[in-house]
């Protein structure tokens, strides 16, 4: 399952909100202000702080959201109290089909940092997150969004697992990476080519936007002016979660992409089928986490430029999960991994697999010696026979097919 452009969440215009969330401490120059570990939790940003004195807690890190956000239920379990934004209850914008969840705001200053070293400081967003904790299988209480990029240059170093803050009046890039110009937008975007399936060359404008899962993304309107998927092209469709609900895109595998000085050979590209919402930014397309994570990215917003560094996991492979299942990340691998979704027409729904089902073994290993990464990572196999062993209301079954390729 592919995530697809978690959250997009804009409060008017393509640009950080000016107000928001303060900078509370007087950085040194040349020093780094803080750095935060983070984990990596199915291709998503969760680093560990505080909000006012409680905590810690987890929020996720997504310059393609405008403002900061505090989770309703974790608004709650601290007793911060909040109003309808704007004096109304708005709902947020956002990919999906349904209404995004309703906006409010906190009623009071709020403080978010290390014990004892306050980072930012100021009024947050208060939104029910709980559809998209569920689709992460991990729960967070916040969202630290575009103003952080505004304020400070943040390098995100994924091999060692840190995210890094640096003032930027003191700042001085003295590696070998690539300086790449960049459009501060929500979330920023840089220039493309994308090579297409017929061999012709077309120029796109992605957005860097850490609240994507995937490699790349691209619109509707972006496939409609250049044809990119071609008749007969091998493609699977798949699911996707959004800040308004669920939305389906077609997975394709690109011949290659130029992308900020370097030449990515045959990555893994979603098509979206939906129209995203009107107020979202205009770029063609978005570069998510599963391909920024193969470099160290550095970005300066107060430069206009974004520097990236490739690290070891550059020239891997790229794969996706053509199988069409998409398991609960909430299952207990003791018991097994429950199929939350099955896309229709794909070959493990032609096989027999239905939603509701629970996988206990696949392919002759059981799932209760898995990890839900693990078993993620098997069903990313193309071109493969597998074979499931399935519970369906107390009766075990069966099931077998063979995944596509993406040429």
């Amino acid at each position: 399952m592919f995530l697809g452009g978690l959250a997009l969440l804009l409060l008017g215009g393509g640009r950080p909100a000016s107000p928001g969330l303060r900078i509370a401490l007087q950085p040194t120059e040349n020093v780094p202000i803080a750095s935060l570990p983070f984990e990596f939790v199915r291709k998503h940003i969760l680093v560990s702080i505080q909000i006012n004195d409680s905590g810690p807690h987890a929020c996720m890190i997504d310059n393609g959201f405008n403002t900061e956000v505090v989770t309703e239920r974790a608004a709650r379990s601290m007793g911060l109290q909040s109003h309808a934004a704007g004096g109304k209850t708005p709902n947020a914008e956002g990919f999906g089909k349904g209404a995004g969840p309703e906006m409010f705001v906190t009623e009071n200053s709020i403080v978010l940092g290390g014990k004892g070293s306050p980072l930012l400081t100021g009024h947050t967003l208060v939104l029910d997150m709980s559809a998209l904790e569920k689709e992460l299988g991990h729960t967070f209480d916040c969202v630290i969004g575009a103003p952080l990029f505004a304020r400070f240059v943040v390098e995100v170093n994924y091999a060692k697992r840190s995210l890094t803050l640096y003032d930027p009046s003191g700042f001085a890039y003295r590696g070998q990476g690539h300086v790449v110009p960049m459009r501060v937008e929500v979330p920023p975007t840089i220039e493309a080519e994308v090579l297409t399936p017929d061999g012709r060359r077309v120029k796109a404008t992605v957005g860097l936007d850490l609240g994507s899962d995937s490699v790349f993304d691209f619109r509707p309107s972006f496939q409609s002016k250049h044809h990119i998927l071609q008749p007969q092209q091998s493609e699977v469709l798949t699911g996707a979660i959004g800040l308004k609900g669920e939305f389906h895109t077609r997975v394709v595998r690109l011949p290659s992409v130029e992308f900020a000085g370097f030449r990515v050979e045959k990555p893994i590209a979603e098509f979206l089928e939906a129209l995203p919402d009107p107020h979202l930014s205009k770029n063609d397309g978005f570069v998510g986490n599963a391909l920024l994570e193969r470099f160290n990215v550095i970005f300066d917003y107060s430069r206009h430029q974004v520097i990236l560094e490739p690290n070891p996991s550059f020239g891997d492979p790229f794969v996706g999960n053509t199988t069409g299942i998409g398991a609960d990340p909430a299952s207990d691998p003791v018991h097994g991994f429950d199929v939350k979704s099955l896309e229709d027409g794909s070959v493990a729904a032609a096989a027999g697999l239905k939603p509701g089902d629970r996988i206990v073994a696949i392919n002759g290993v059981l799932c209760s010696t898995l990890t839900f990464e693990s078993f993620h990572q098997m069903l990313t196999a193309e071109g493969a026979p597998f074979k499931l062993k399935v519970e369906r209301g107390g009766e075990k079954i069966e099931i077998s097919f063979q995944t596509p390729r993406l040429p």
